[in-house]
């Protein structure tokens, strides 16, 4: 067992209005499981995209809004959306202030080419 503490790791930013942190993966001693922790500033979102592994959403503070298919959802601290693998979903910050959000995926590196694919804009900056 590896102790993070994740409070300490280094923000970085993975699109306007999106910091993040990795708390476990394949840098942090990790297996087979990546977390990452973002804080979202109000009216940031991410595009349409999908994996072809499930994907587990944590709202920590705040509220945010998921898009699975056709379907909108407000998700607010605990609560936890969870997303089928293959399915195209979105997600923004649906509040006026800043979300913390947890995202948990069963495989290492879920950004690397060829894990997600974007149907509207492109990946993230994952470092």
């Amino acid at each position: 067992m590896g102790l993070i503490n994740y409070a300490a790791l280094p923000e970085f930013s993975m699109r306007p209005g999106i910091l993040g942190k990795w708390i476990s993966g394949i840098d942090r001693g990790s297996s087979s499981i990546s977390v990452l922790w973002n804080d979202v500033d109000p009216g940031a979102s991410v595009p349409k995209h999908f994996h072809a592994y499930e994907e587990v959403i944590m709202v920590e503070g705040g509220q945010i809004w998921v898009t699975l298919g056709e379907d909108t959802f407000d998700v607010v601290p605990g609560q936890v959306a969870i997303i089928p693998p293959d399915v195209v979903h979105a997600w923004g910050n649906a509040g006026a202030s800043q979300a913390r959000v947890l995202f948990i995926w069963p495989v290492l590196e879920p950004f690397a080419p060829g894990k997600s694919t974007y149907v509207e804009g492109a990946p993230p900056r994952v470092t």
